[in-house]
Protein backbone atom coordinates (compact mmCIF):
# COMPACT_ATOMS: atom_id res chain seq x y z
CA UNK A 1 0.00 0.00 0.00
CA UNK A 2 1.21 3.49 -0.80
CA UNK A 3 2.46 5.31 2.30
CA UNK A 4 0.21 8.34 1.93
CA UNK A 5 -2.80 6.10 1.35
CA UNK A 6 -1.93 4.28 4.56
CA UNK A 7 -1.85 7.59 6.45
CA UNK A 8 -5.32 8.48 5.16
CA UNK A 9 -6.64 4.99 5.96
CA UNK A 10 -5.31 5.21 9.51
CA UNK A 11 -6.75 8.72 9.91
CA UNK A 12 -10.21 7.48 8.90
CA UNK A 13 -9.80 4.50 11.23
CA UNK A 14 -8.97 6.79 14.16
CA UNK A 15 -12.01 8.97 13.40
CA UNK A 16 -14.28 5.92 13.52
CA UNK A 17 -12.72 4.58 16.74
CA UNK A 18 -13.16 7.96 18.43
CA UNK A 19 -16.79 8.07 17.27
CA UNK A 20 -17.36 4.79 19.08
CA UNK A 21 -15.74 6.06 22.26
CA UNK A 22 -17.60 9.39 22.04
CA UNK A 23 -20.82 7.74 23.19
CA UNK A 24 -18.97 6.08 26.06
CA UNK A 25 -17.27 9.31 27.20
CA UNK A 26 -20.55 11.26 27.10
CA UNK A 27 -22.38 8.48 28.97
CA UNK A 28 -20.15 8.70 32.05
CA UNK A 29 -22.22 10.82 34.46
CA UNK A 30 -19.42 11.82 36.86
CA UNK A 31 -17.20 13.16 34.10
CA UNK A 32 -17.41 17.00 33.83
CA UNK A 33 -18.88 18.27 30.56
CA UNK A 34 -16.01 20.66 29.88
CA UNK A 35 -13.46 17.81 29.86
CA UNK A 36 -15.29 15.53 27.44
CA UNK A 37 -14.11 17.15 24.19
CA UNK A 38 -10.55 17.34 25.51
CA UNK A 39 -10.69 13.67 26.46
CA UNK A 40 -11.78 12.73 22.95
CA UNK A 41 -9.03 14.89 21.43
CA UNK A 42 -6.35 13.27 23.59
CA UNK A 43 -7.74 9.82 22.78
CA UNK A 44 -7.64 10.63 19.07
CA UNK A 45 -4.06 11.90 19.17
CA UNK A 46 -2.90 8.94 21.27
CA UNK A 47 -4.52 6.47 18.86
CA UNK A 48 -2.85 8.22 15.93
CA UNK A 49 0.61 8.10 17.51
CA UNK A 50 0.23 4.44 18.52
CA UNK A 51 -0.91 3.46 15.02
CA UNK A 52 1.95 5.42 13.42
CA UNK A 53 4.51 3.66 15.60
CA UNK A 54 2.92 0.25 15.06
CA UNK A 55 2.85 0.71 11.29
CA UNK A 56 6.28 2.43 11.33
CA UNK A 57 5.13 5.15 8.95
CA UNK A 58 6.95 8.46 8.64
CA UNK A 59 5.15 11.02 6.49
CA UNK A 60 8.13 13.36 6.44
CA UNK A 61 10.20 10.59 4.89
CA UNK A 62 7.45 9.98 2.33
CA UNK A 63 7.65 13.67 1.40
CA UNK A 64 11.47 13.47 1.06
CA UNK A 65 12.11 15.62 4.12
CA UNK A 66 15.38 14.63 5.74
CA UNK A 67 15.44 14.63 9.55
CA UNK A 68 18.08 13.18 11.85
CA UNK A 69 15.69 11.36 14.19
CA UNK A 70 13.07 9.23 12.38
CA UNK A 71 11.05 8.87 15.59
CA UNK A 72 10.14 12.54 15.43
CA UNK A 73 8.71 12.04 11.94
CA UNK A 74 6.68 9.08 13.18
CA UNK A 75 5.28 11.16 16.08
CA UNK A 76 4.39 14.00 13.70
CA UNK A 77 2.71 11.47 11.40
CA UNK A 78 0.80 10.09 14.39
CA UNK A 79 -0.43 13.55 15.30
CA UNK A 80 -1.57 14.11 11.71
CA UNK A 81 -3.35 10.73 11.78
CA UNK A 82 -4.91 11.59 15.14
CA UNK A 83 -6.37 14.84 13.86
CA UNK A 84 -8.32 12.95 11.20
CA UNK A 85 -8.64 12.50 7.47
CA UNK A 86 -9.54 16.12 6.65
CA UNK A 87 -6.51 17.41 8.53
CA UNK A 88 -4.28 14.79 6.89
CA UNK A 89 -5.51 15.85 3.45
CA UNK A 90 -4.91 19.53 4.22
CA UNK A 91 -1.47 18.78 5.70
CA UNK A 92 -0.25 16.84 2.67
CA UNK A 93 -1.84 19.24 0.20
CA UNK A 94 -0.23 22.28 1.82
CA UNK A 95 3.09 20.65 2.66
CA UNK A 96 3.40 18.96 -0.71
CA UNK A 97 2.72 22.25 -2.50
CA UNK A 98 5.34 24.06 -0.37
CA UNK A 99 7.85 21.24 -0.89
CA UNK A 100 7.50 21.55 -4.70
CA UNK A 101 8.06 25.32 -4.54
CA UNK A 102 11.24 24.86 -2.49
CA UNK A 103 12.77 22.60 -5.14
CA UNK A 104 12.57 25.27 -7.84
Amino acid sequence: MDGLALVFFLAVLVEKVVEIFKDIVYAIPVFPDKFRPLTLEVLSLACGVVLAFQSDINALELLDVKISTPGIGIVITGLVIGKGANFAHDFFHTFGKNNKNIGR
